[in-house]
């Protein structure tokens, strides 16, 4: 097999495989932040009825002028397309098309990138229907898709109790998340058929390739679904997160080696990480990254990038291959985050461009042949991990052309200590 085949084939399988995680399509775009009403570490999900609105912002390398713009594209509740809605059935105004106008060169960087921005929804598009959708970003010039952005519309339709526990079928406060949930649509909904026509996906740390797409429940009741032990919903609790800040150039910062200057750009060097042996606390944002930078007033279009180098000790001879992860590698696993192995150093190694700011990652591990993402290789699963889990809840009702959203429940998992 060809290496350029290779490549095409891993890529197709991340795609496919985690369609509604963000999809980075040409390699110019960079940092691509999706947060709801401006806080950083949120979900990219609006509610009807209120003011809520995404707010959007990437970097394009270079200043050359684009002319972007977006579109809107409904997706079913398992984020296929959506090609039985008409535009006018799925938004309230606009027809779903629309140009990206604000932009701005950045200035006194080293690396020349042009920073695009825009808000969602807007005086231009306003959704009508609950349910999945994505904004397709693309050069209107050149007729190319750049990336597709996933969000949640949310209507209020049900009531989600949900817990975790470390008391597993598997084991007993040693190595795995137990989460359990009930589900009681409003009666105003009037489902008849609940085996059918609710669907419930789950997730871990807002990892989509951790996402569980309708686990069966262990019960329905006349008021509602419950999941108690349900197999499928027991996550290897994993390690807390590493973590490094970048906010300054004149020295490093947390988590980091050095920070130094090869002509023409500045070069980060990470404190080598180990495979994770003990649970060790820290305080963290569960894989999210933040833009920052302390010696300007507007990150955006002021932080610099920086060559950010990580360095992992591990096994030479592992029978598979270990994933650089966090929010700014889109879930995606590809090339681009694959950690090498340097006969030389005795690491295995990868070399991100990143803008300035607070960043978290882990290490995922994929055996050979395996499609399974594993966090117990590398960083080691812990009991005690504070995790972030997801529920999201649908309703597909008999006879309807779309899935609404009607169920989230955004939650943090704390041991007792």
């Amino acid at each position: 097999m060809s290496r350029k085949l290779g490549l095409l084939i891993a890529l197709l399988w991340s795609v496919t495989l985690f369609a509604q995680r963000p999809e980075i399509l040409n390699s110019d775009i960079h940092t691509l932040k999706v947060e709801r009403n401006g806080h950083w570490n949120s979900l990219p999900c609006i509610e009807l009825g209120t003011r809520d609105r995404l707010h959007i912002s990437f970097d394009v390398m270079g200043h050359e002028y684009r002319r972007l713009r977006y579109r809107v594209e409904p997706m079913t509740w398992d984020w296929k397309l959506n090609e039985r809605l008409l535009t006018s059935e799925f938004l309230k105004r606009g027809i779903g098309d629309d140009p990206i106008e604000d932009f701005e060169e950045s200035i006194n960087t080293t690396v020349l990138y042009t920073n695009y921005r825009f808000h969602f929804p807007n005086q231009q598009t306003a959704i009508e229907l609950s349910g999945n959708y994505r904004l397709v970003i693309y050069d209107d010039d050149e007729g190319e898709d750049m990336l597709v952005i996933p969000f949640y519309v949310l209507e209020d339709g049900a009531r989600i109790a949900a817990q975790v526990s470390s008391d597993t079928e598997i084991d007993f406060n040693a190595h795995h998340h137990q989460l359990s949930y009930t589900v009681q649509p409003l009666p105003s909904l009037n489902v008849h058929y609940p085996e059918s026509e609710i669907h419930t996906v789950a997730m871990q740390n807002k990892r989509q390739s951790s996402a569980v797409f309708d686990p069966k429940p262990d019960y329905i009741t006349p008021s509602g679904l419950q999941w108690e032990h349900c197999h499928e919903l027991i996550f290897p609790a994993g390690n807390e997160y590493h973590k490094f800040e970048m906010t300054t150039l004149k020295h490093g910062g947390i988590g980091m080696d050095n920070l130094r200057w090869f002509d023409p750009y500045y070069h980060a060097t990470l404190f080598t990480d180990k495979v994770g042996r003990n649970y060790i606390y820290d305080e963290e944002q569960n894989g999210s990254f933040y833009i920052n930078d302390i010696e300007h007033s507007e990150p955006d279009i002021e932080a610099d990038y920086v060559f950010v180098h990580f360095g992992l000790e591990a096994p030479a001879d592992l029978k598979g291959d270990i994933y650089l992860n966090g929010e700014f590698t889109y879930d995606c696993f590809t090339p681009e985050f694959k950690m090498e192995y340097n006969s030389d150093s005795g690491l295995y190694e990868n070399t991100q461009l990143l803008k300035m700011g607070y960043y978290n990652y882990q290490y995922l591990y994929l055996p050979a042949g395996s499609r399974t993402l594993s966090t117990a290789e590398i960083q080691g699963d812990f009991y005690q991990t504070e995790n972030r889990y997801t529920v999201l809840v649908y309703y597909s009702q008999r006879g309807s052309r779309y899935d609404r959203l009607i169920g989230l429940s955004d939650f943090q998992f704390a041991r007792t200590k």
